[in-house]
């Protein structure tokens, strides 16, 4: 197997013909002119945002004065006669693709330790696609369509792998912004399923273990002001419903003491309560069996909570061959249950994007629960034992919109009053965008 360990570890590092990344990506490149990079230190394996590109999103994807109206009645008058085209059609794809993928899974450290699977391939593991930009005068929109593929194993499909099923929306963002005054300033009205800090740093985030911050709708307004100060305040019902009986609320205040693309400094908290969220301790095992009626915990069982993140975003573009992003959080998250038992989770964890060149980069993650406990109904602290979690990936970007990547991470069971032996997994695939 000499030969696939020499492939994995070439690919993986670009080892070849390399040129600077030069090419450009999609949808918001067509609409606006600029290359990927002015918003992006890179967006892959999931898009990060720059100072720019956060204040683009606050915006309602909008830089209206690069895009062709068609009008009808009086030049310059706003109303529901215009009507606003980009300069091309803002739909976008992207499509990944497993080369070699191979797993441990975690395991009971008092039964024999597993072997790793077997290595396998998924030709088309995940496919996708966009349509996004502004929609008219003050209103922009983000979607993200997903098409999921049948596993031949799990699913008992005929084919190897080549079917994809059902279509899922798995991010939708529609944004009205207006500018007021001068100095940049944006107020925002949005509804979304995206999570609080979503639209201020996209899905790169710094893996701090947390209960989640996201919703299956936000309704809420935003504020950018003089490039120096956003806020950002929701409502919403929880993950699972779209039922107001209960209700959740949402504050979000980033500060930005370096504001430009050459420097970026941004510290924000993020703090969501309410009584209509999915509990952290569901997915827990051996929590359901502690539960009044042994029926587990669902968001019908919630009382209060809170889920707090503080997180530090510091990067820069361009500063000769580097460029980077990174993030830095830590988490404070409390819940009570119907039954009066309690679930409590503080965690820490940073994430760091290193590019050279725009063309090689590492993505190198920690993270650490430093507390996680649950208090059953009489009164019994269970600990929720767990380890270092890390994770890396390395990206040869061949151009701005294609990439190969190698990654490598492992992987954790949480069980109350028990700590598993980690698992491990890592693929090589590549990623394009069209």
């Amino acid at each position: 197997m000499r030969w696939l360990k020499a492939a994995v570890v070439l690919a993986a590092l670009g080892v070849g013909v390399a040129q600077v990344a030069s090419a450009r990506v999609p949808l918001f490149v067509r609409q606006t002119g600029l290359v990927c990079n002015q918003c992006h230190v890179t967006w892959t394996p999931t898009p990060d945002l720059t100072f720019t590109g956060v204040k683009f999103r606050l915006n309602g994807y909008r830089t209206p004065w690069v895009a062709e109206k068609i009008e009808a009645g009086q030049e310059g008058a706003l109303g529901g006669r215009r009507l606003l085209l980009g300069v091309t059609g803002y739909l976008s794809y992207h499509m990944r693709s497993n080369l070699f993928q191979q797993s441990k899974a975690a395991s009971d450290p008092a039964l024999v330790e597993p072997t790793a699977g077997p290595v396998t391939a998924n030709p088309f593991s995940s496919l996708a696609w966009d349509y996004a930009g502004p929609i008219a005068e003050n209103v922009g929109i983000w979607t993200e369509w997903y098409s999921t593929n049948f596993n031949p194993v799990t699913t008992g499909a005929g084919s190897v792998g080549n079917q994809f099923g059902a279509v899922r929306n798995d991010e939708m963002d529609i944004r009205m912004g207006f500018n007021p005054g001068t100095g940049g300033n944006i107020i925002s009205v949005f509804f979304n399923n995206q999570s609080q800090t979503t639209p201020f740093f996209a899905a790169f985030g710094s893996g701090t273990p947390s209960g989640s911050q996201s919703e299956f709708i936000h309704f809420g307004v935003a504020g950018w002001l003089k490039d120096r100060v956003a806020l950002e305040l929701t409502i919403g019902p929880g993950q699972d419903n779209l039922d107001y009986k209960r209700m959740n609320y949402g504050f979000v205040a980033a500060l930005m003491p370096m504001n430009t693309d050459g420097m970026w400094l941004m510290p924000s908290l993020s703090v969501l309560a309410g009584n209509d969220m999915t509990p952290t301790a569901g997915g827990i095992n051996g929590v359901s069996a502690l539960s009044k009626g042994g029926a587990g915990y669902t968001s019908a069982s919630m009382g209060d909570f809170t889920r707090t993140l503080f997180d530090v975003r510091w990067g820069f573009l361009d500063h000769g061959h580097w460029s980077i992003n990174s993030a830095t959080g830590y988490s404070w998250n409390s819940e009570t249950y119907t039954d009066g038992a309690k679930n409590k989770l503080v965690g820490v964890g940073t994430t760091w994007r290193l590019w050279y060149d725009r063309t090689y980069g590492a993505k190198i993650g920690v993270n650490k629960r430093l507390t996680y406990n649950f208090t059953d109904a009489s009164g019994v602290v269970h600990d929720i034992p767990s380890d270092l979690g890390y994770n890396v990936l390395l990206v040869y970007r061949q151009a701005m919109n294609f990439a190969w990547e190698f990654g490598f991470s492992n992987s954790q069971n949480l069980r109350l009053d028990q700590n598993w032996r980690n698992g491990w997994s890592w693929n090589l695939q590549w990623h394009f965008l069209y």
